[in-house]
């Protein structure tokens, strides 16, 4: 389910039981582990999933659907199942993902609210998440989960860019403030996405992908903003999908949709716009 809930910021998005909310241990699940020689400590990645949300809101509904807070839980984690005798810390297995962090001044049933961005325990206390719960920014667009995870990454570039003051001028036109971006913003946003400390620009080269392609050839001159690259069946690199942000007052040009969907072998290409990634 979409989540259609922001808290403190455009990147914060609520979680909620059905926000199809994933978290992993950044930091392993250290268990001890039955071997023939004796008890053996083996770190164990862990996950947890939203969808086992527990002792979350009763009153207030988060689209319509019992929403984490403080005192929360995601009930049942995996991963760590051959660590039978349990964590060094926790002495349990498979257990509970709780929040370490939450939103210091939203509140739901009158206790913190719990963000997708925040750190969390894992395993009884015993493993921990530092990086926060994945969830699905851009949802119902037909993606695999590469182009989902890579979506993801440029929504949230896209969000916070959005967010930074781009505003609208007097006469309705967008701001033209020689202090905020003007003209083209998609090319001021690729332009920082190629920074090496981007967490897009690592996103992009970890999923094989690169940032504004020139393609010509039977498709015209044609810059996508950003392509993810894949390997067809002969060994050759070729485009699997291609993403483009529009930006308000930005659409599609004549026949730009349709070329971009040629180019990437009849998938359609992504718009990485307000309301696909629920900015």
């Amino acid at each position: 389910m979409p989540v259609t809930i922001r808290v403190n910021g455009t990147a914060n998005s609520l979680v909620h039981k059905m926000s199809n909310g994933v978290s992993t241990a950044t930091i392993p699940d250290v268990c001890k582990t039955p071997t023939p020689g004796g008890p053996v400590p083996i770190p164990y990645p862990n996950i947890a999933q939203s969808i086992t949300l527990s002792n979350g809101t009763t009153t207030v509904k988060g689209d319509k659907v019992m929403a984490a807070n403080k005192g929360s839980k995601l009930a049942l984690s995996n991963g760590d199942q051959a660590g039978t005798i349990g964590g060094v810390k926790s002495n349990v297995f498979m257990k509970e993902a709780t929040w370490i962090l939450y939103s210091f001044d939203v509140k739901m049933d009158g206790k913190n609210a719990a963000r997708f961005t925040d750190k969390m325990f894992h395993n009884s206390e015993n493993a921990a998440n530092l990086a926060g719960i994945l969830q699905s920014v851009v949802t119902d667009l037909g993606l695999d989960q590469e182009e989902v995870d890579l979506a993801n990454k440029l929504c949230e570039e896209f969000c916070k860019d959005l967010e930074k003051g781009h505003s609208k001028g007097p006469k309705g036109g967008w701001s033209s403030d020689p202090s905020k971006p003007s003209g083209n913003w998609s090319y001021q946003l690729e332009s920082r996405l190629q920074n090496a400390q981007s967490s897009a620009a690592r996103a992009i080269k970890k999923l094989g992908g690169l940032i504004t392609e020139r393609f010509t050839r039977s498709y015209g001159l044609l810059i996508p903003d950003v392509v993810l690259m894949t390997t067809n069946a002969a060994g050759q690199s070729v485009v699997k999908r291609c993403f483009d942000f529009k930006f308000p007052g930005d659409r599609w040009r004549k026949t730009q949709k349709l070329r971009q969907q040629k180019l990437a072998g009849g998938r359609k290409p992504v718009k990485i716009n307000a309301k696909n990634c629920q900015c």
